[in-house]
């Protein structure tokens, strides 16, 4: 048998071989889509319209009686979640069983029903109903059971959190990109940031290729998690806003900053910073005037900022906290946390020894930057130092 015959025989023989498993597969494919399987026909539990009061770490069982395929293969399983009037043909949401969605069973967290609770239109630690089914299906062939159950929840009076995600605040009337500071308790965001008076805004929060929105009640106390772009919160003036949100408790607090000032504790001598932009104020040409104390001179100062209701709110060191005069490169020295009031109440900054001359005590002029930004700690610093 010569070469060529040899080749052709060999590409005969596999070209039937391939054409075999082909063609094996297309009928196992047919019979795996051809196979019918039967409706669930009853559910154990939850029983029906039964009351569940969600909570953050909870879950709920739902079972039912097993289905059957027409070759007594796998039969898998999800339920279906609508609202209250709905027939399941758009379900809110679907969950797969157990066990890859092979088990007659589905543990569905709290957490869980509580965004379908949201997503049926269910408000905030509000009572409604929902509704749920089970598909049972081989193949491309499936079957709705002939019965449905209703459950009535309350839901959580939190907003889930942002599992990783990034906050940013957004509308005509905020500084469109922002990004919100995850502050050093879990679940908890703040934001110093300039809003415009009544013009929309609200936050959205990206992971990968998911995006949430959020936006604060009218009542400026709370807020919620929304699936439609939402028209936006506003705000009655222009200024500078101090937003705080709390998603463990779907809390929210607005507060308008009238001024932010650098104070000499010993002479209470009091200097306005000017908001530039996201989070950042600049003092320029800020003459550093020590005080004359017993001991030579007194360095303390503190950073404070007056509210629109006239409050005021104290900020010193954030700490490791430092008793001795720094150098103006000390790492996280000026790093800033809220403090006690008064003039000499809770942890208070040093000038560092670059701006300390005890012959001369007006003797620098300096620029400061406040950043209260997502990027970094709190923070000031001082650059452009002129005698």
């Amino acid at each position: 048998m010569n070469t060529l015959y040899k080749n052709i025989l060999a590409s005969a023989t596999l070209l039937v071989l391939i054409m075999t498993v082909l063609i094996g597969c297309k009928d196992d494919e047919g019979s795996f889509n051809d196979v019918t399987v039967t409706s669930v026909e009853q559910f154990y539990e939850p029983a029906d319209d039964k009351h569940i009061t969600l909570q953050s770490a909870g879950s709920t069982y739902f079972e039912w009686e097993k289905a059957t395929a027409a070759d007594n293969s796998i039969v898998y399983y999800d339920v279906l979640f609508d609202k209250a009037d709905g027939d399941f043909t758009n379900p809110v949401y679907v969950v797969s069983s157990d066990n890859k969605g092979t088990s007659t069973g589905a543990t569905v967290t709290h957490k869980t029903l509580n965004k379908i609770a949201m997503m049926a239109g269910i408000e905030l630690a509000e009572e409604g109903a929902l509704k749920w089914t089970v598909r049972s299906s081989r193949g491309l062939n499936f079957n709705l059971a002939n019965e449905s159950r209703s459950i009535a929840v309350i839901r959580i009076n939190s907003v889930d959190d942002l599992e990783g995600g990034t906050l940013y605040i957004t509308g005509a009337g905020s500084e469109d990109g922002q990004q919100v500071k995850a502050s050093g308790a879990i679940g908890e965001y703040d934001i110093y940031t300039k809003l415009e008076a009544d013009k929309p805004y609200y936050f959205y929060s990206t992971m990968g290729s998911s995006q949430r929105t959020f936006v604060i009640n009218p009542d400026e106390t709370s807020f919620k998690e929304t699936l439609e772009t939402p028209e936006g919160a506003t705000v009655s003036e222009t200024g500078v806003y101090h937003i705080h949100l709390d998603f463990g408790a779907a809390a929210a607090t607005v507060e308008k900053i009238d001024k932010a000032e650098i104070v000499v504790s010993w002479t209470q001598r009091r200097t306005a910073f000017t908001y530039k932009e996201k989070g950042v104020w600049e003092l320029i040409d800020y003459n550093v005037q020590l005080a004359a104390a017993p001991w030579g001179f007194d360095e303390r100062y503190k950073i404070v900022f007056t509210m629109a209701n006239g409050s005021e709110q104290h900020w010193g060191q954030k700490g490791p906290h430092f008793d001795d005069r720094p150098s103006i490169n000390r790492p996280g020295y000026r790093d800033m946390a809220p403090t006690e009031g008064g003039q000499w109440g809770g942890s208070q900054f040093k000038f560092p020894s670059e701006l300390a001359d005890g012959t001369d005590l007006d003797k620098y002029t300096v620029d400061v930057t406040m950043s209260l930004t997502a990027d970094k700690n709190y923070t000031h610093d001082f650059t452009n130092v002129r005698p």
